[in-house]
């Protein structure tokens, strides 16, 4: 379509020197009629078959930057928590949207052009190769001084681009911190304090932009001047060629041979010049498109296996276990050993900061101990198939995640969702103690807003509880779970727990006496380290940590 379009552009200039003859040559009104008719025929088909072409042209653009983004997330939702860590939440939803728009702003621009353009330019010179040889100089001198002053654009924009794209990463940062952190912000006056840091974050992207544009701003003038100073040399040495010229016939022939020539010589420049807006969008796209391929080129640090089960079902072991985060040098946990046997209830306690999130995260591998082995069902965790290794687990993570979407998606969540009925949800809801709230509200279709902003915070940690025991899986991980419900409820959600879980392997991080000394065993951690284990009245007696813990708490509700 595109090279019958450009036919069609091409053989307008032919109508052109033909009405010139017919009128030179005093032809009937009839036959300028003719070929001016031919003429709009040949424009009316241009139009036409250029809205072909652009509506192709936008919806491959838009199915490509659709495959592009599914792409990325299929990828990103593979990632361990090491490679989100390392590229940025932030930096992710970036290159999934900007860079992405980008690319499809590319695609729009240069699938079109990087095909007519070469066509028409060439088609163009071909065209005019036959006429006079200092015309065809001019133009050629032109097209190369087009060639230079696109080279220099791009030399001088590429890394700037690429800074901008960086810069965008930050600025969408201090933004999300500031609508996320509204609370503490107010709470603390702190608006002065944020607007400063968006202000430099803003000032720096606005900068380089600047910069980019100032550069990018010589390319109009510039190809304005080159097409003009094209068409005047061509004038001008077009007069001096007709005024050397005696016969009548022959200098209107010139005349009309110049027309052509000038037409088809602006055509060949427009085509380099339609190369020269697609190159004003290349350093852009080429940035973003570095930073799509960062993402799709990320290796998987964590890779599942092929087995599917194991033969202890509910046992958790961990030997010699050694971990440090990705780019640190400390390691965060080290020489940890121990065995959770199938149907225990297993507490973890420390001081923040001690790595007891750290360790949970390694049961489900959300990350890889760098050191010694963790087992499920008496299997190393790197051999399972990923999705068989988590199926088992109900995992509740210290800050839990409410999904935007009703009650009843939020608890039946995940795989296997469809064959869990309104009474399994409505049951899980009665052990974690919110199933009255949830009744009172309008039952399981009322909406929850994204990050369950319409609840509190110990009504979101036992919606998120709920979640796991609809699950029913083998192993339930509580990652300090029960740090926003009050000590009442506490009590009542973990005596509904143990007796709903009973038979199944339970293991939970608390920082509560309270919470821990209810399970079969308990581990106390210090620095990474276990420093002791047993039940709550060992560890009274044999470990100084715990008993500090107990002491600083015995004016609570926790003893």
């Amino acid at each position: 379509m595109i090279v019958l379009q450009v036919w069609f552009e091409l053989e307008i200039p032919n109508y052109m020197a033909a009405i010139t003859d017919v009128i030179t040559s005093h032809g009937t009104s009839e036959e300028v009629l003719e070929k001016s008719f031919a003429m709009v025929g040949c424009a009316v088909a241009t139009l036409i078959i250029g809205l072909l072409v652009s509506s192709t042209v936008g919806w491959i653009s838009s199915s490509t930057a659709k495959t592009i983004r599914q792409a990325e997330f299929d990828h990103v939702q593979k990632f361990s928590l090491s490679e989100i860590d390392r590229i940025s939440t932030y930096s992710l939803i970036t290159r999934s949207t900007n860079d992405v728009k980008q690319v499809q702003d590319f695609i729009g621009v240069a699938l079109e052009s990087l095909i007519r353009a070469p066509i028409i330019s060439i088609w163009a010179i071909l065209r005019i190769s036959q006429s006079d040889m200092t015309w065809t100089v001019a133009t050629v001198i032109s097209i190369f001084a087009m060639i230079l002053l696109v080279i220099t654009i791009l030399r001088l924009t590429a890394p700037l681009y690429r800074k901008v794209q960086k810069l965008n990463d930050g600025i969408n940062a201090v933004t999300m911190e500031m609508l996320t952190g509204q609370r503490v912000i107010r709470a603390y006056n702190a608006d002065d304090l944020e607007r400063d840091k968006f202000e430099a974050a803003n000032d720096a992207l606005t900068q380089n932009h600047i910069r980019a544009a100032r550069i990018m701003g010589f390319n109009v003038p510039m190809n304005g001047f080159i097409r003009n100073g094209l068409a005047m040399t061509i004038y001008w040495l077009g007069a001096f060629i007709i005024a050397g010229t005696s016969s009548e016939p022959l200098r209107l022939e010139l005349f009309s041979e110049m027309i052509v020539f000038s037409t088809y010589a602006i055509l060949a420049l427009n085509g380099f010049r339609t190369m020269v807006q697609i190159f004003n969008v290349f350093p852009r796209a080429q940035a973003s498109l570095d930073r799509i391929f960062e993402v799709l080129d990320t290796d998987l640090t964590i890779v599942g296996g092929t087995v599917t089960d194991g033969d202890r079902k509910g046992s958790i072991s961990f030997r010699d276990v050694s971990f440090r985060y990705m780019g640190s040098s400390a390691d965060v946990l080290s020489g940890i050993s121990f065995d959770v046997n199938p149907g225990e209830t297993v507490a973890v306690i420390g001081a923040t900061g001690c790595g007891k999130t750290s360790l949970m995260n390694l049961i489900p591998r959300f990350y890889d101990c760098n050191e010694g082995k963790v087992l499920v069902d008496g299997i190393d965790v790197k051999e399972y198939d990923l999705d068989s290794l988590r199926s088992k687990i109900g995992y509740v993570s210290q800050r839990p995640t409410i999904l935007s979407g009703s009650v009843r998606d939020n608890v039946n969540y995940g795989k296997g969702s469809e064959n869990r009925t309104d009474d399994d949800i409505w049951s899980a809801l009665e052990t974690a103690c919110i199933k009255d709230f949830i009744e009172d509200s309008g039952g399981l279709g009322i909406n929850l807003s994204e990050e369950g902003r319409n609840i509190s915070g110990g009504q979101k940690q036992r919606v998120a509880i709920a979640r796991a025991i609809c699950k029913a899986p083998e192993i339930y991980v509580f990652d300090d779970c029960f740090s926003a419900i009050d000590f009442r409820t506490d009590l009542e959600v973990r005596r509904r727990l143990k007796r709903r879980t009973e038979g199944s392997t339970v293991v939970l991080v608390t920082q509560r006496i309270g919470t821990a000394r209810g399970a079969d065993r308990i581990i106390v951690l210090d620095k990474g380290r276990i420093v002791g284990q047993g039940t709550h009245e060992e560890l009274l007696d044999g470990c100084v940590l715990y008993r500090e813990i107990a002491e600083s708490q015995r004016t609570g509700d926790e003893l």
